[in-house]
């Protein structure tokens, strides 16, 4: 399995929601982009107050089996963890383990974000890749923009970690990244530009469910993520019935558009994403081609959380498996 492929595997469920734009690094998009018969797409109002709070409980965790097939094989290479964490916690204990940068707290509230990529099944027992990586982010309780990223890579004998500093003050994303695996070498620092309410990758996934959006709508707004800087967009598809361990769930498809010359993964592909439509919008489902191969991801712990989701025991519509 290639290191694109295996990429694609780690990073399928942080990247569910976006998509970088075909400019590539940075700017803002002129205009709405064109659908494939020249349809302009509307743009979809973003929510930024969050002064009241948001829709997401603290405490909720989601745990996601990710699976690859390409004939002759079809096998569960990982499970994605993402948790809200609440209202950062600044007493008996640092603020992120492993966090490789000066970071002096702000007066305003914080939540904090964590997701974590664990290997598992054929990428351990056959290839040997071992994958236990970890991402968390500070985010402001205001306008849910990021102030602090960090994510400590472990994937076989790869162990780095790096910090994303959202200095708001001088618009500037300031990023440090520590080589564990080799101590003789020195600590790699970049700037970017910093865009106003600029969020991170992990930030964006759960920006996207505090969304309200409609059919034919576009979602953009500027990310930063591993010393990059991109505008992400994603379009909001068709109301599905999705076939679920609780019964037949509405869901909202969405369709992000991930691979390109240009974007976040040079070869060609396509993604798919089912969000539940409720005032949660669980992610439900994620489905990723690509010539290399297909990935899957669904919420195994989607039964506990039932009661969550509006249930519709009929329907004949359904997404593809």
């Amino acid at each position: 399995m290639r290191a694109t492929t295996r990429s694609l595997i780690v990073l399928s469920l942080l990247l569910v929601f976006v998509t970088a734009l075909p400019a590539g690094q940075g700017g803002a998009q002129e205009k709405p982009p064109a659908t494939g018969n020249g349809t302009r797409l509307i743009p979809a109002p973003l929510r930024r107050d969050f002064a009241k709070g948001i829709e997401i409980p603290a405490g909720e965790k989601l745990e996601y089996e990710v699976r690859y097939s390409r004939f002759p094989i079809y096998a569960t290479v990982g499970i994605v963890t993402f948790e809200n964490l609440g209202d950062l916690i600044t007493t008996g204990s640092p603020v992120i383990p492993g966090l490789n940068i000066d970071y002096e707290l702000p007066e305003e509230p914080l939540l904090h974000l964590r997701a974590t990529a664990v290997s598992k099944g054929i990428l351990l027992a056959i290839l040997g890749i071992d994958v236990r990586d970890r991402f968390e982010d500070l985010v402001s309780r205001r306008d849910f923009s990021t102030r602090l990223s960090f994510q400590e890579i472990k994937e076989g004998k790869k162990h780095r970690t790096q910090s994303g500093l959202f200095e708001t003050t001088v618009n500037q994303v300031r990023y440090l990244t520590t080589d564990l695996a080799n101590a003789a070498a020195p600590p790699k620092i970049k700037n970017l530009p910093r865009e106003e309410s600029m969020i991170s990758l992990l930030t964006a996934i759960y920006f996207v469910r505090l969304q309200k959006y409609k059919e034919g709508q576009t979602m953009l707004f500027p990310v930063s993520y591993d010393e990059e800087n991109y505008n992400f967009e994603v379009r909001v598809g068709k109301t599905e019935k999705l076939k679920t361990e609780c019964g037949k769930v509405k869901t909202t498809r969405l369709e992000p558009l991930l691979f390109g010359p240009g974007k976040f993964f040079n070869r060609q592909g396509e993604m798919t994403m089912w969000m539940s439509r409720d005032k949660l919008q669980v992610p439900l489902r994620l489905v990723a081609r690509t010539s290399g191969g297909t990935v899957t991801a669904r919420l195994l712990n989607f039964r506990k959380n039932c009661q969550l989701i509006d249930i519709e025991e009929k329907g004949e519509e359904e997404p593809p498996q």
